[in-house]
């Protein structure tokens, strides 16, 4: 190949890259509010990016016979990319396969609502107060902020999600 010909192939691969990048962050930005609902939505999130973004990189090098040097210039940045477009579709795609393929929710426990408030669309959060004293703030739909609009105790079902994380799955008025 010649330099012309290699620097615009290297530009499509970037574009391309790129054009990845982007699906990936918007399927995570429609994902992301669900990680509210996540025990330890943090934990969950980082383990399931930085094992995606691991994956990307390792992938890419394999693929392309690269040599790992940390370097974002050229084609040196295109495992970066990689990484990071895999590293975000992983934790969305995790996120989704957690809750969608749930066990049924195998306990429950109640706490005390704090403030429920309309978010984007209709998505609604609710605040509650856990049994340990800690405040969390969950999403739920219009339906169920609704149904909780005037009450003061919820109780929270927790279901297994299919990834081991558990998230609560079912909101339900508990009058006092």
């Amino acid at each position: 190949m010649t330099a012309p010909d290699q620097t615009q192939a290297e530009k499509t691969l970037f574009g391309l890259l790129v054009v990845a990048l982007l699906i990936s962050g918007v399927a995570l930005m429609r994902e992301g509010p669900y990680f509210d609902n996540v025990f330890d939505g943090w934990r969950f999130f980082s383990v399931t990016f930085l094992a995606g973004a691991l994956a990307g990189y390792l992938g890419w090098t394999r693929a392309f016979g690269f040599t790992p040097m940390f370097k974002f210039s050229g084609a040196n940045r295109h495992p970066w990319l990689a990484a990071l477009a895999l590293g975000l579709a992983a934790a969305a795609a995790a996120s989704y396969v957690n809750r969608s393929f749930a066990y049924p929710a195998h306990r429950s426990f109640t706490a005390e609502i704090d403030s429920i408030k309309e978010g984007k669309g209709d998505r609604w959060h609710i605040t509650v107060k856990m049994p340990d004293g800690q405040y969390q703030r969950y999403l739920v739909s219009q339906d169920v902020a609704t149904a909780l609009k005037n009450e003061q105790v919820v109780r929270l079902g927790v279901a297994r999600g299919a990834l081991g994380f558990d998230h609560i799955a079912g909101f339900e008025p508990l009058s006092r």
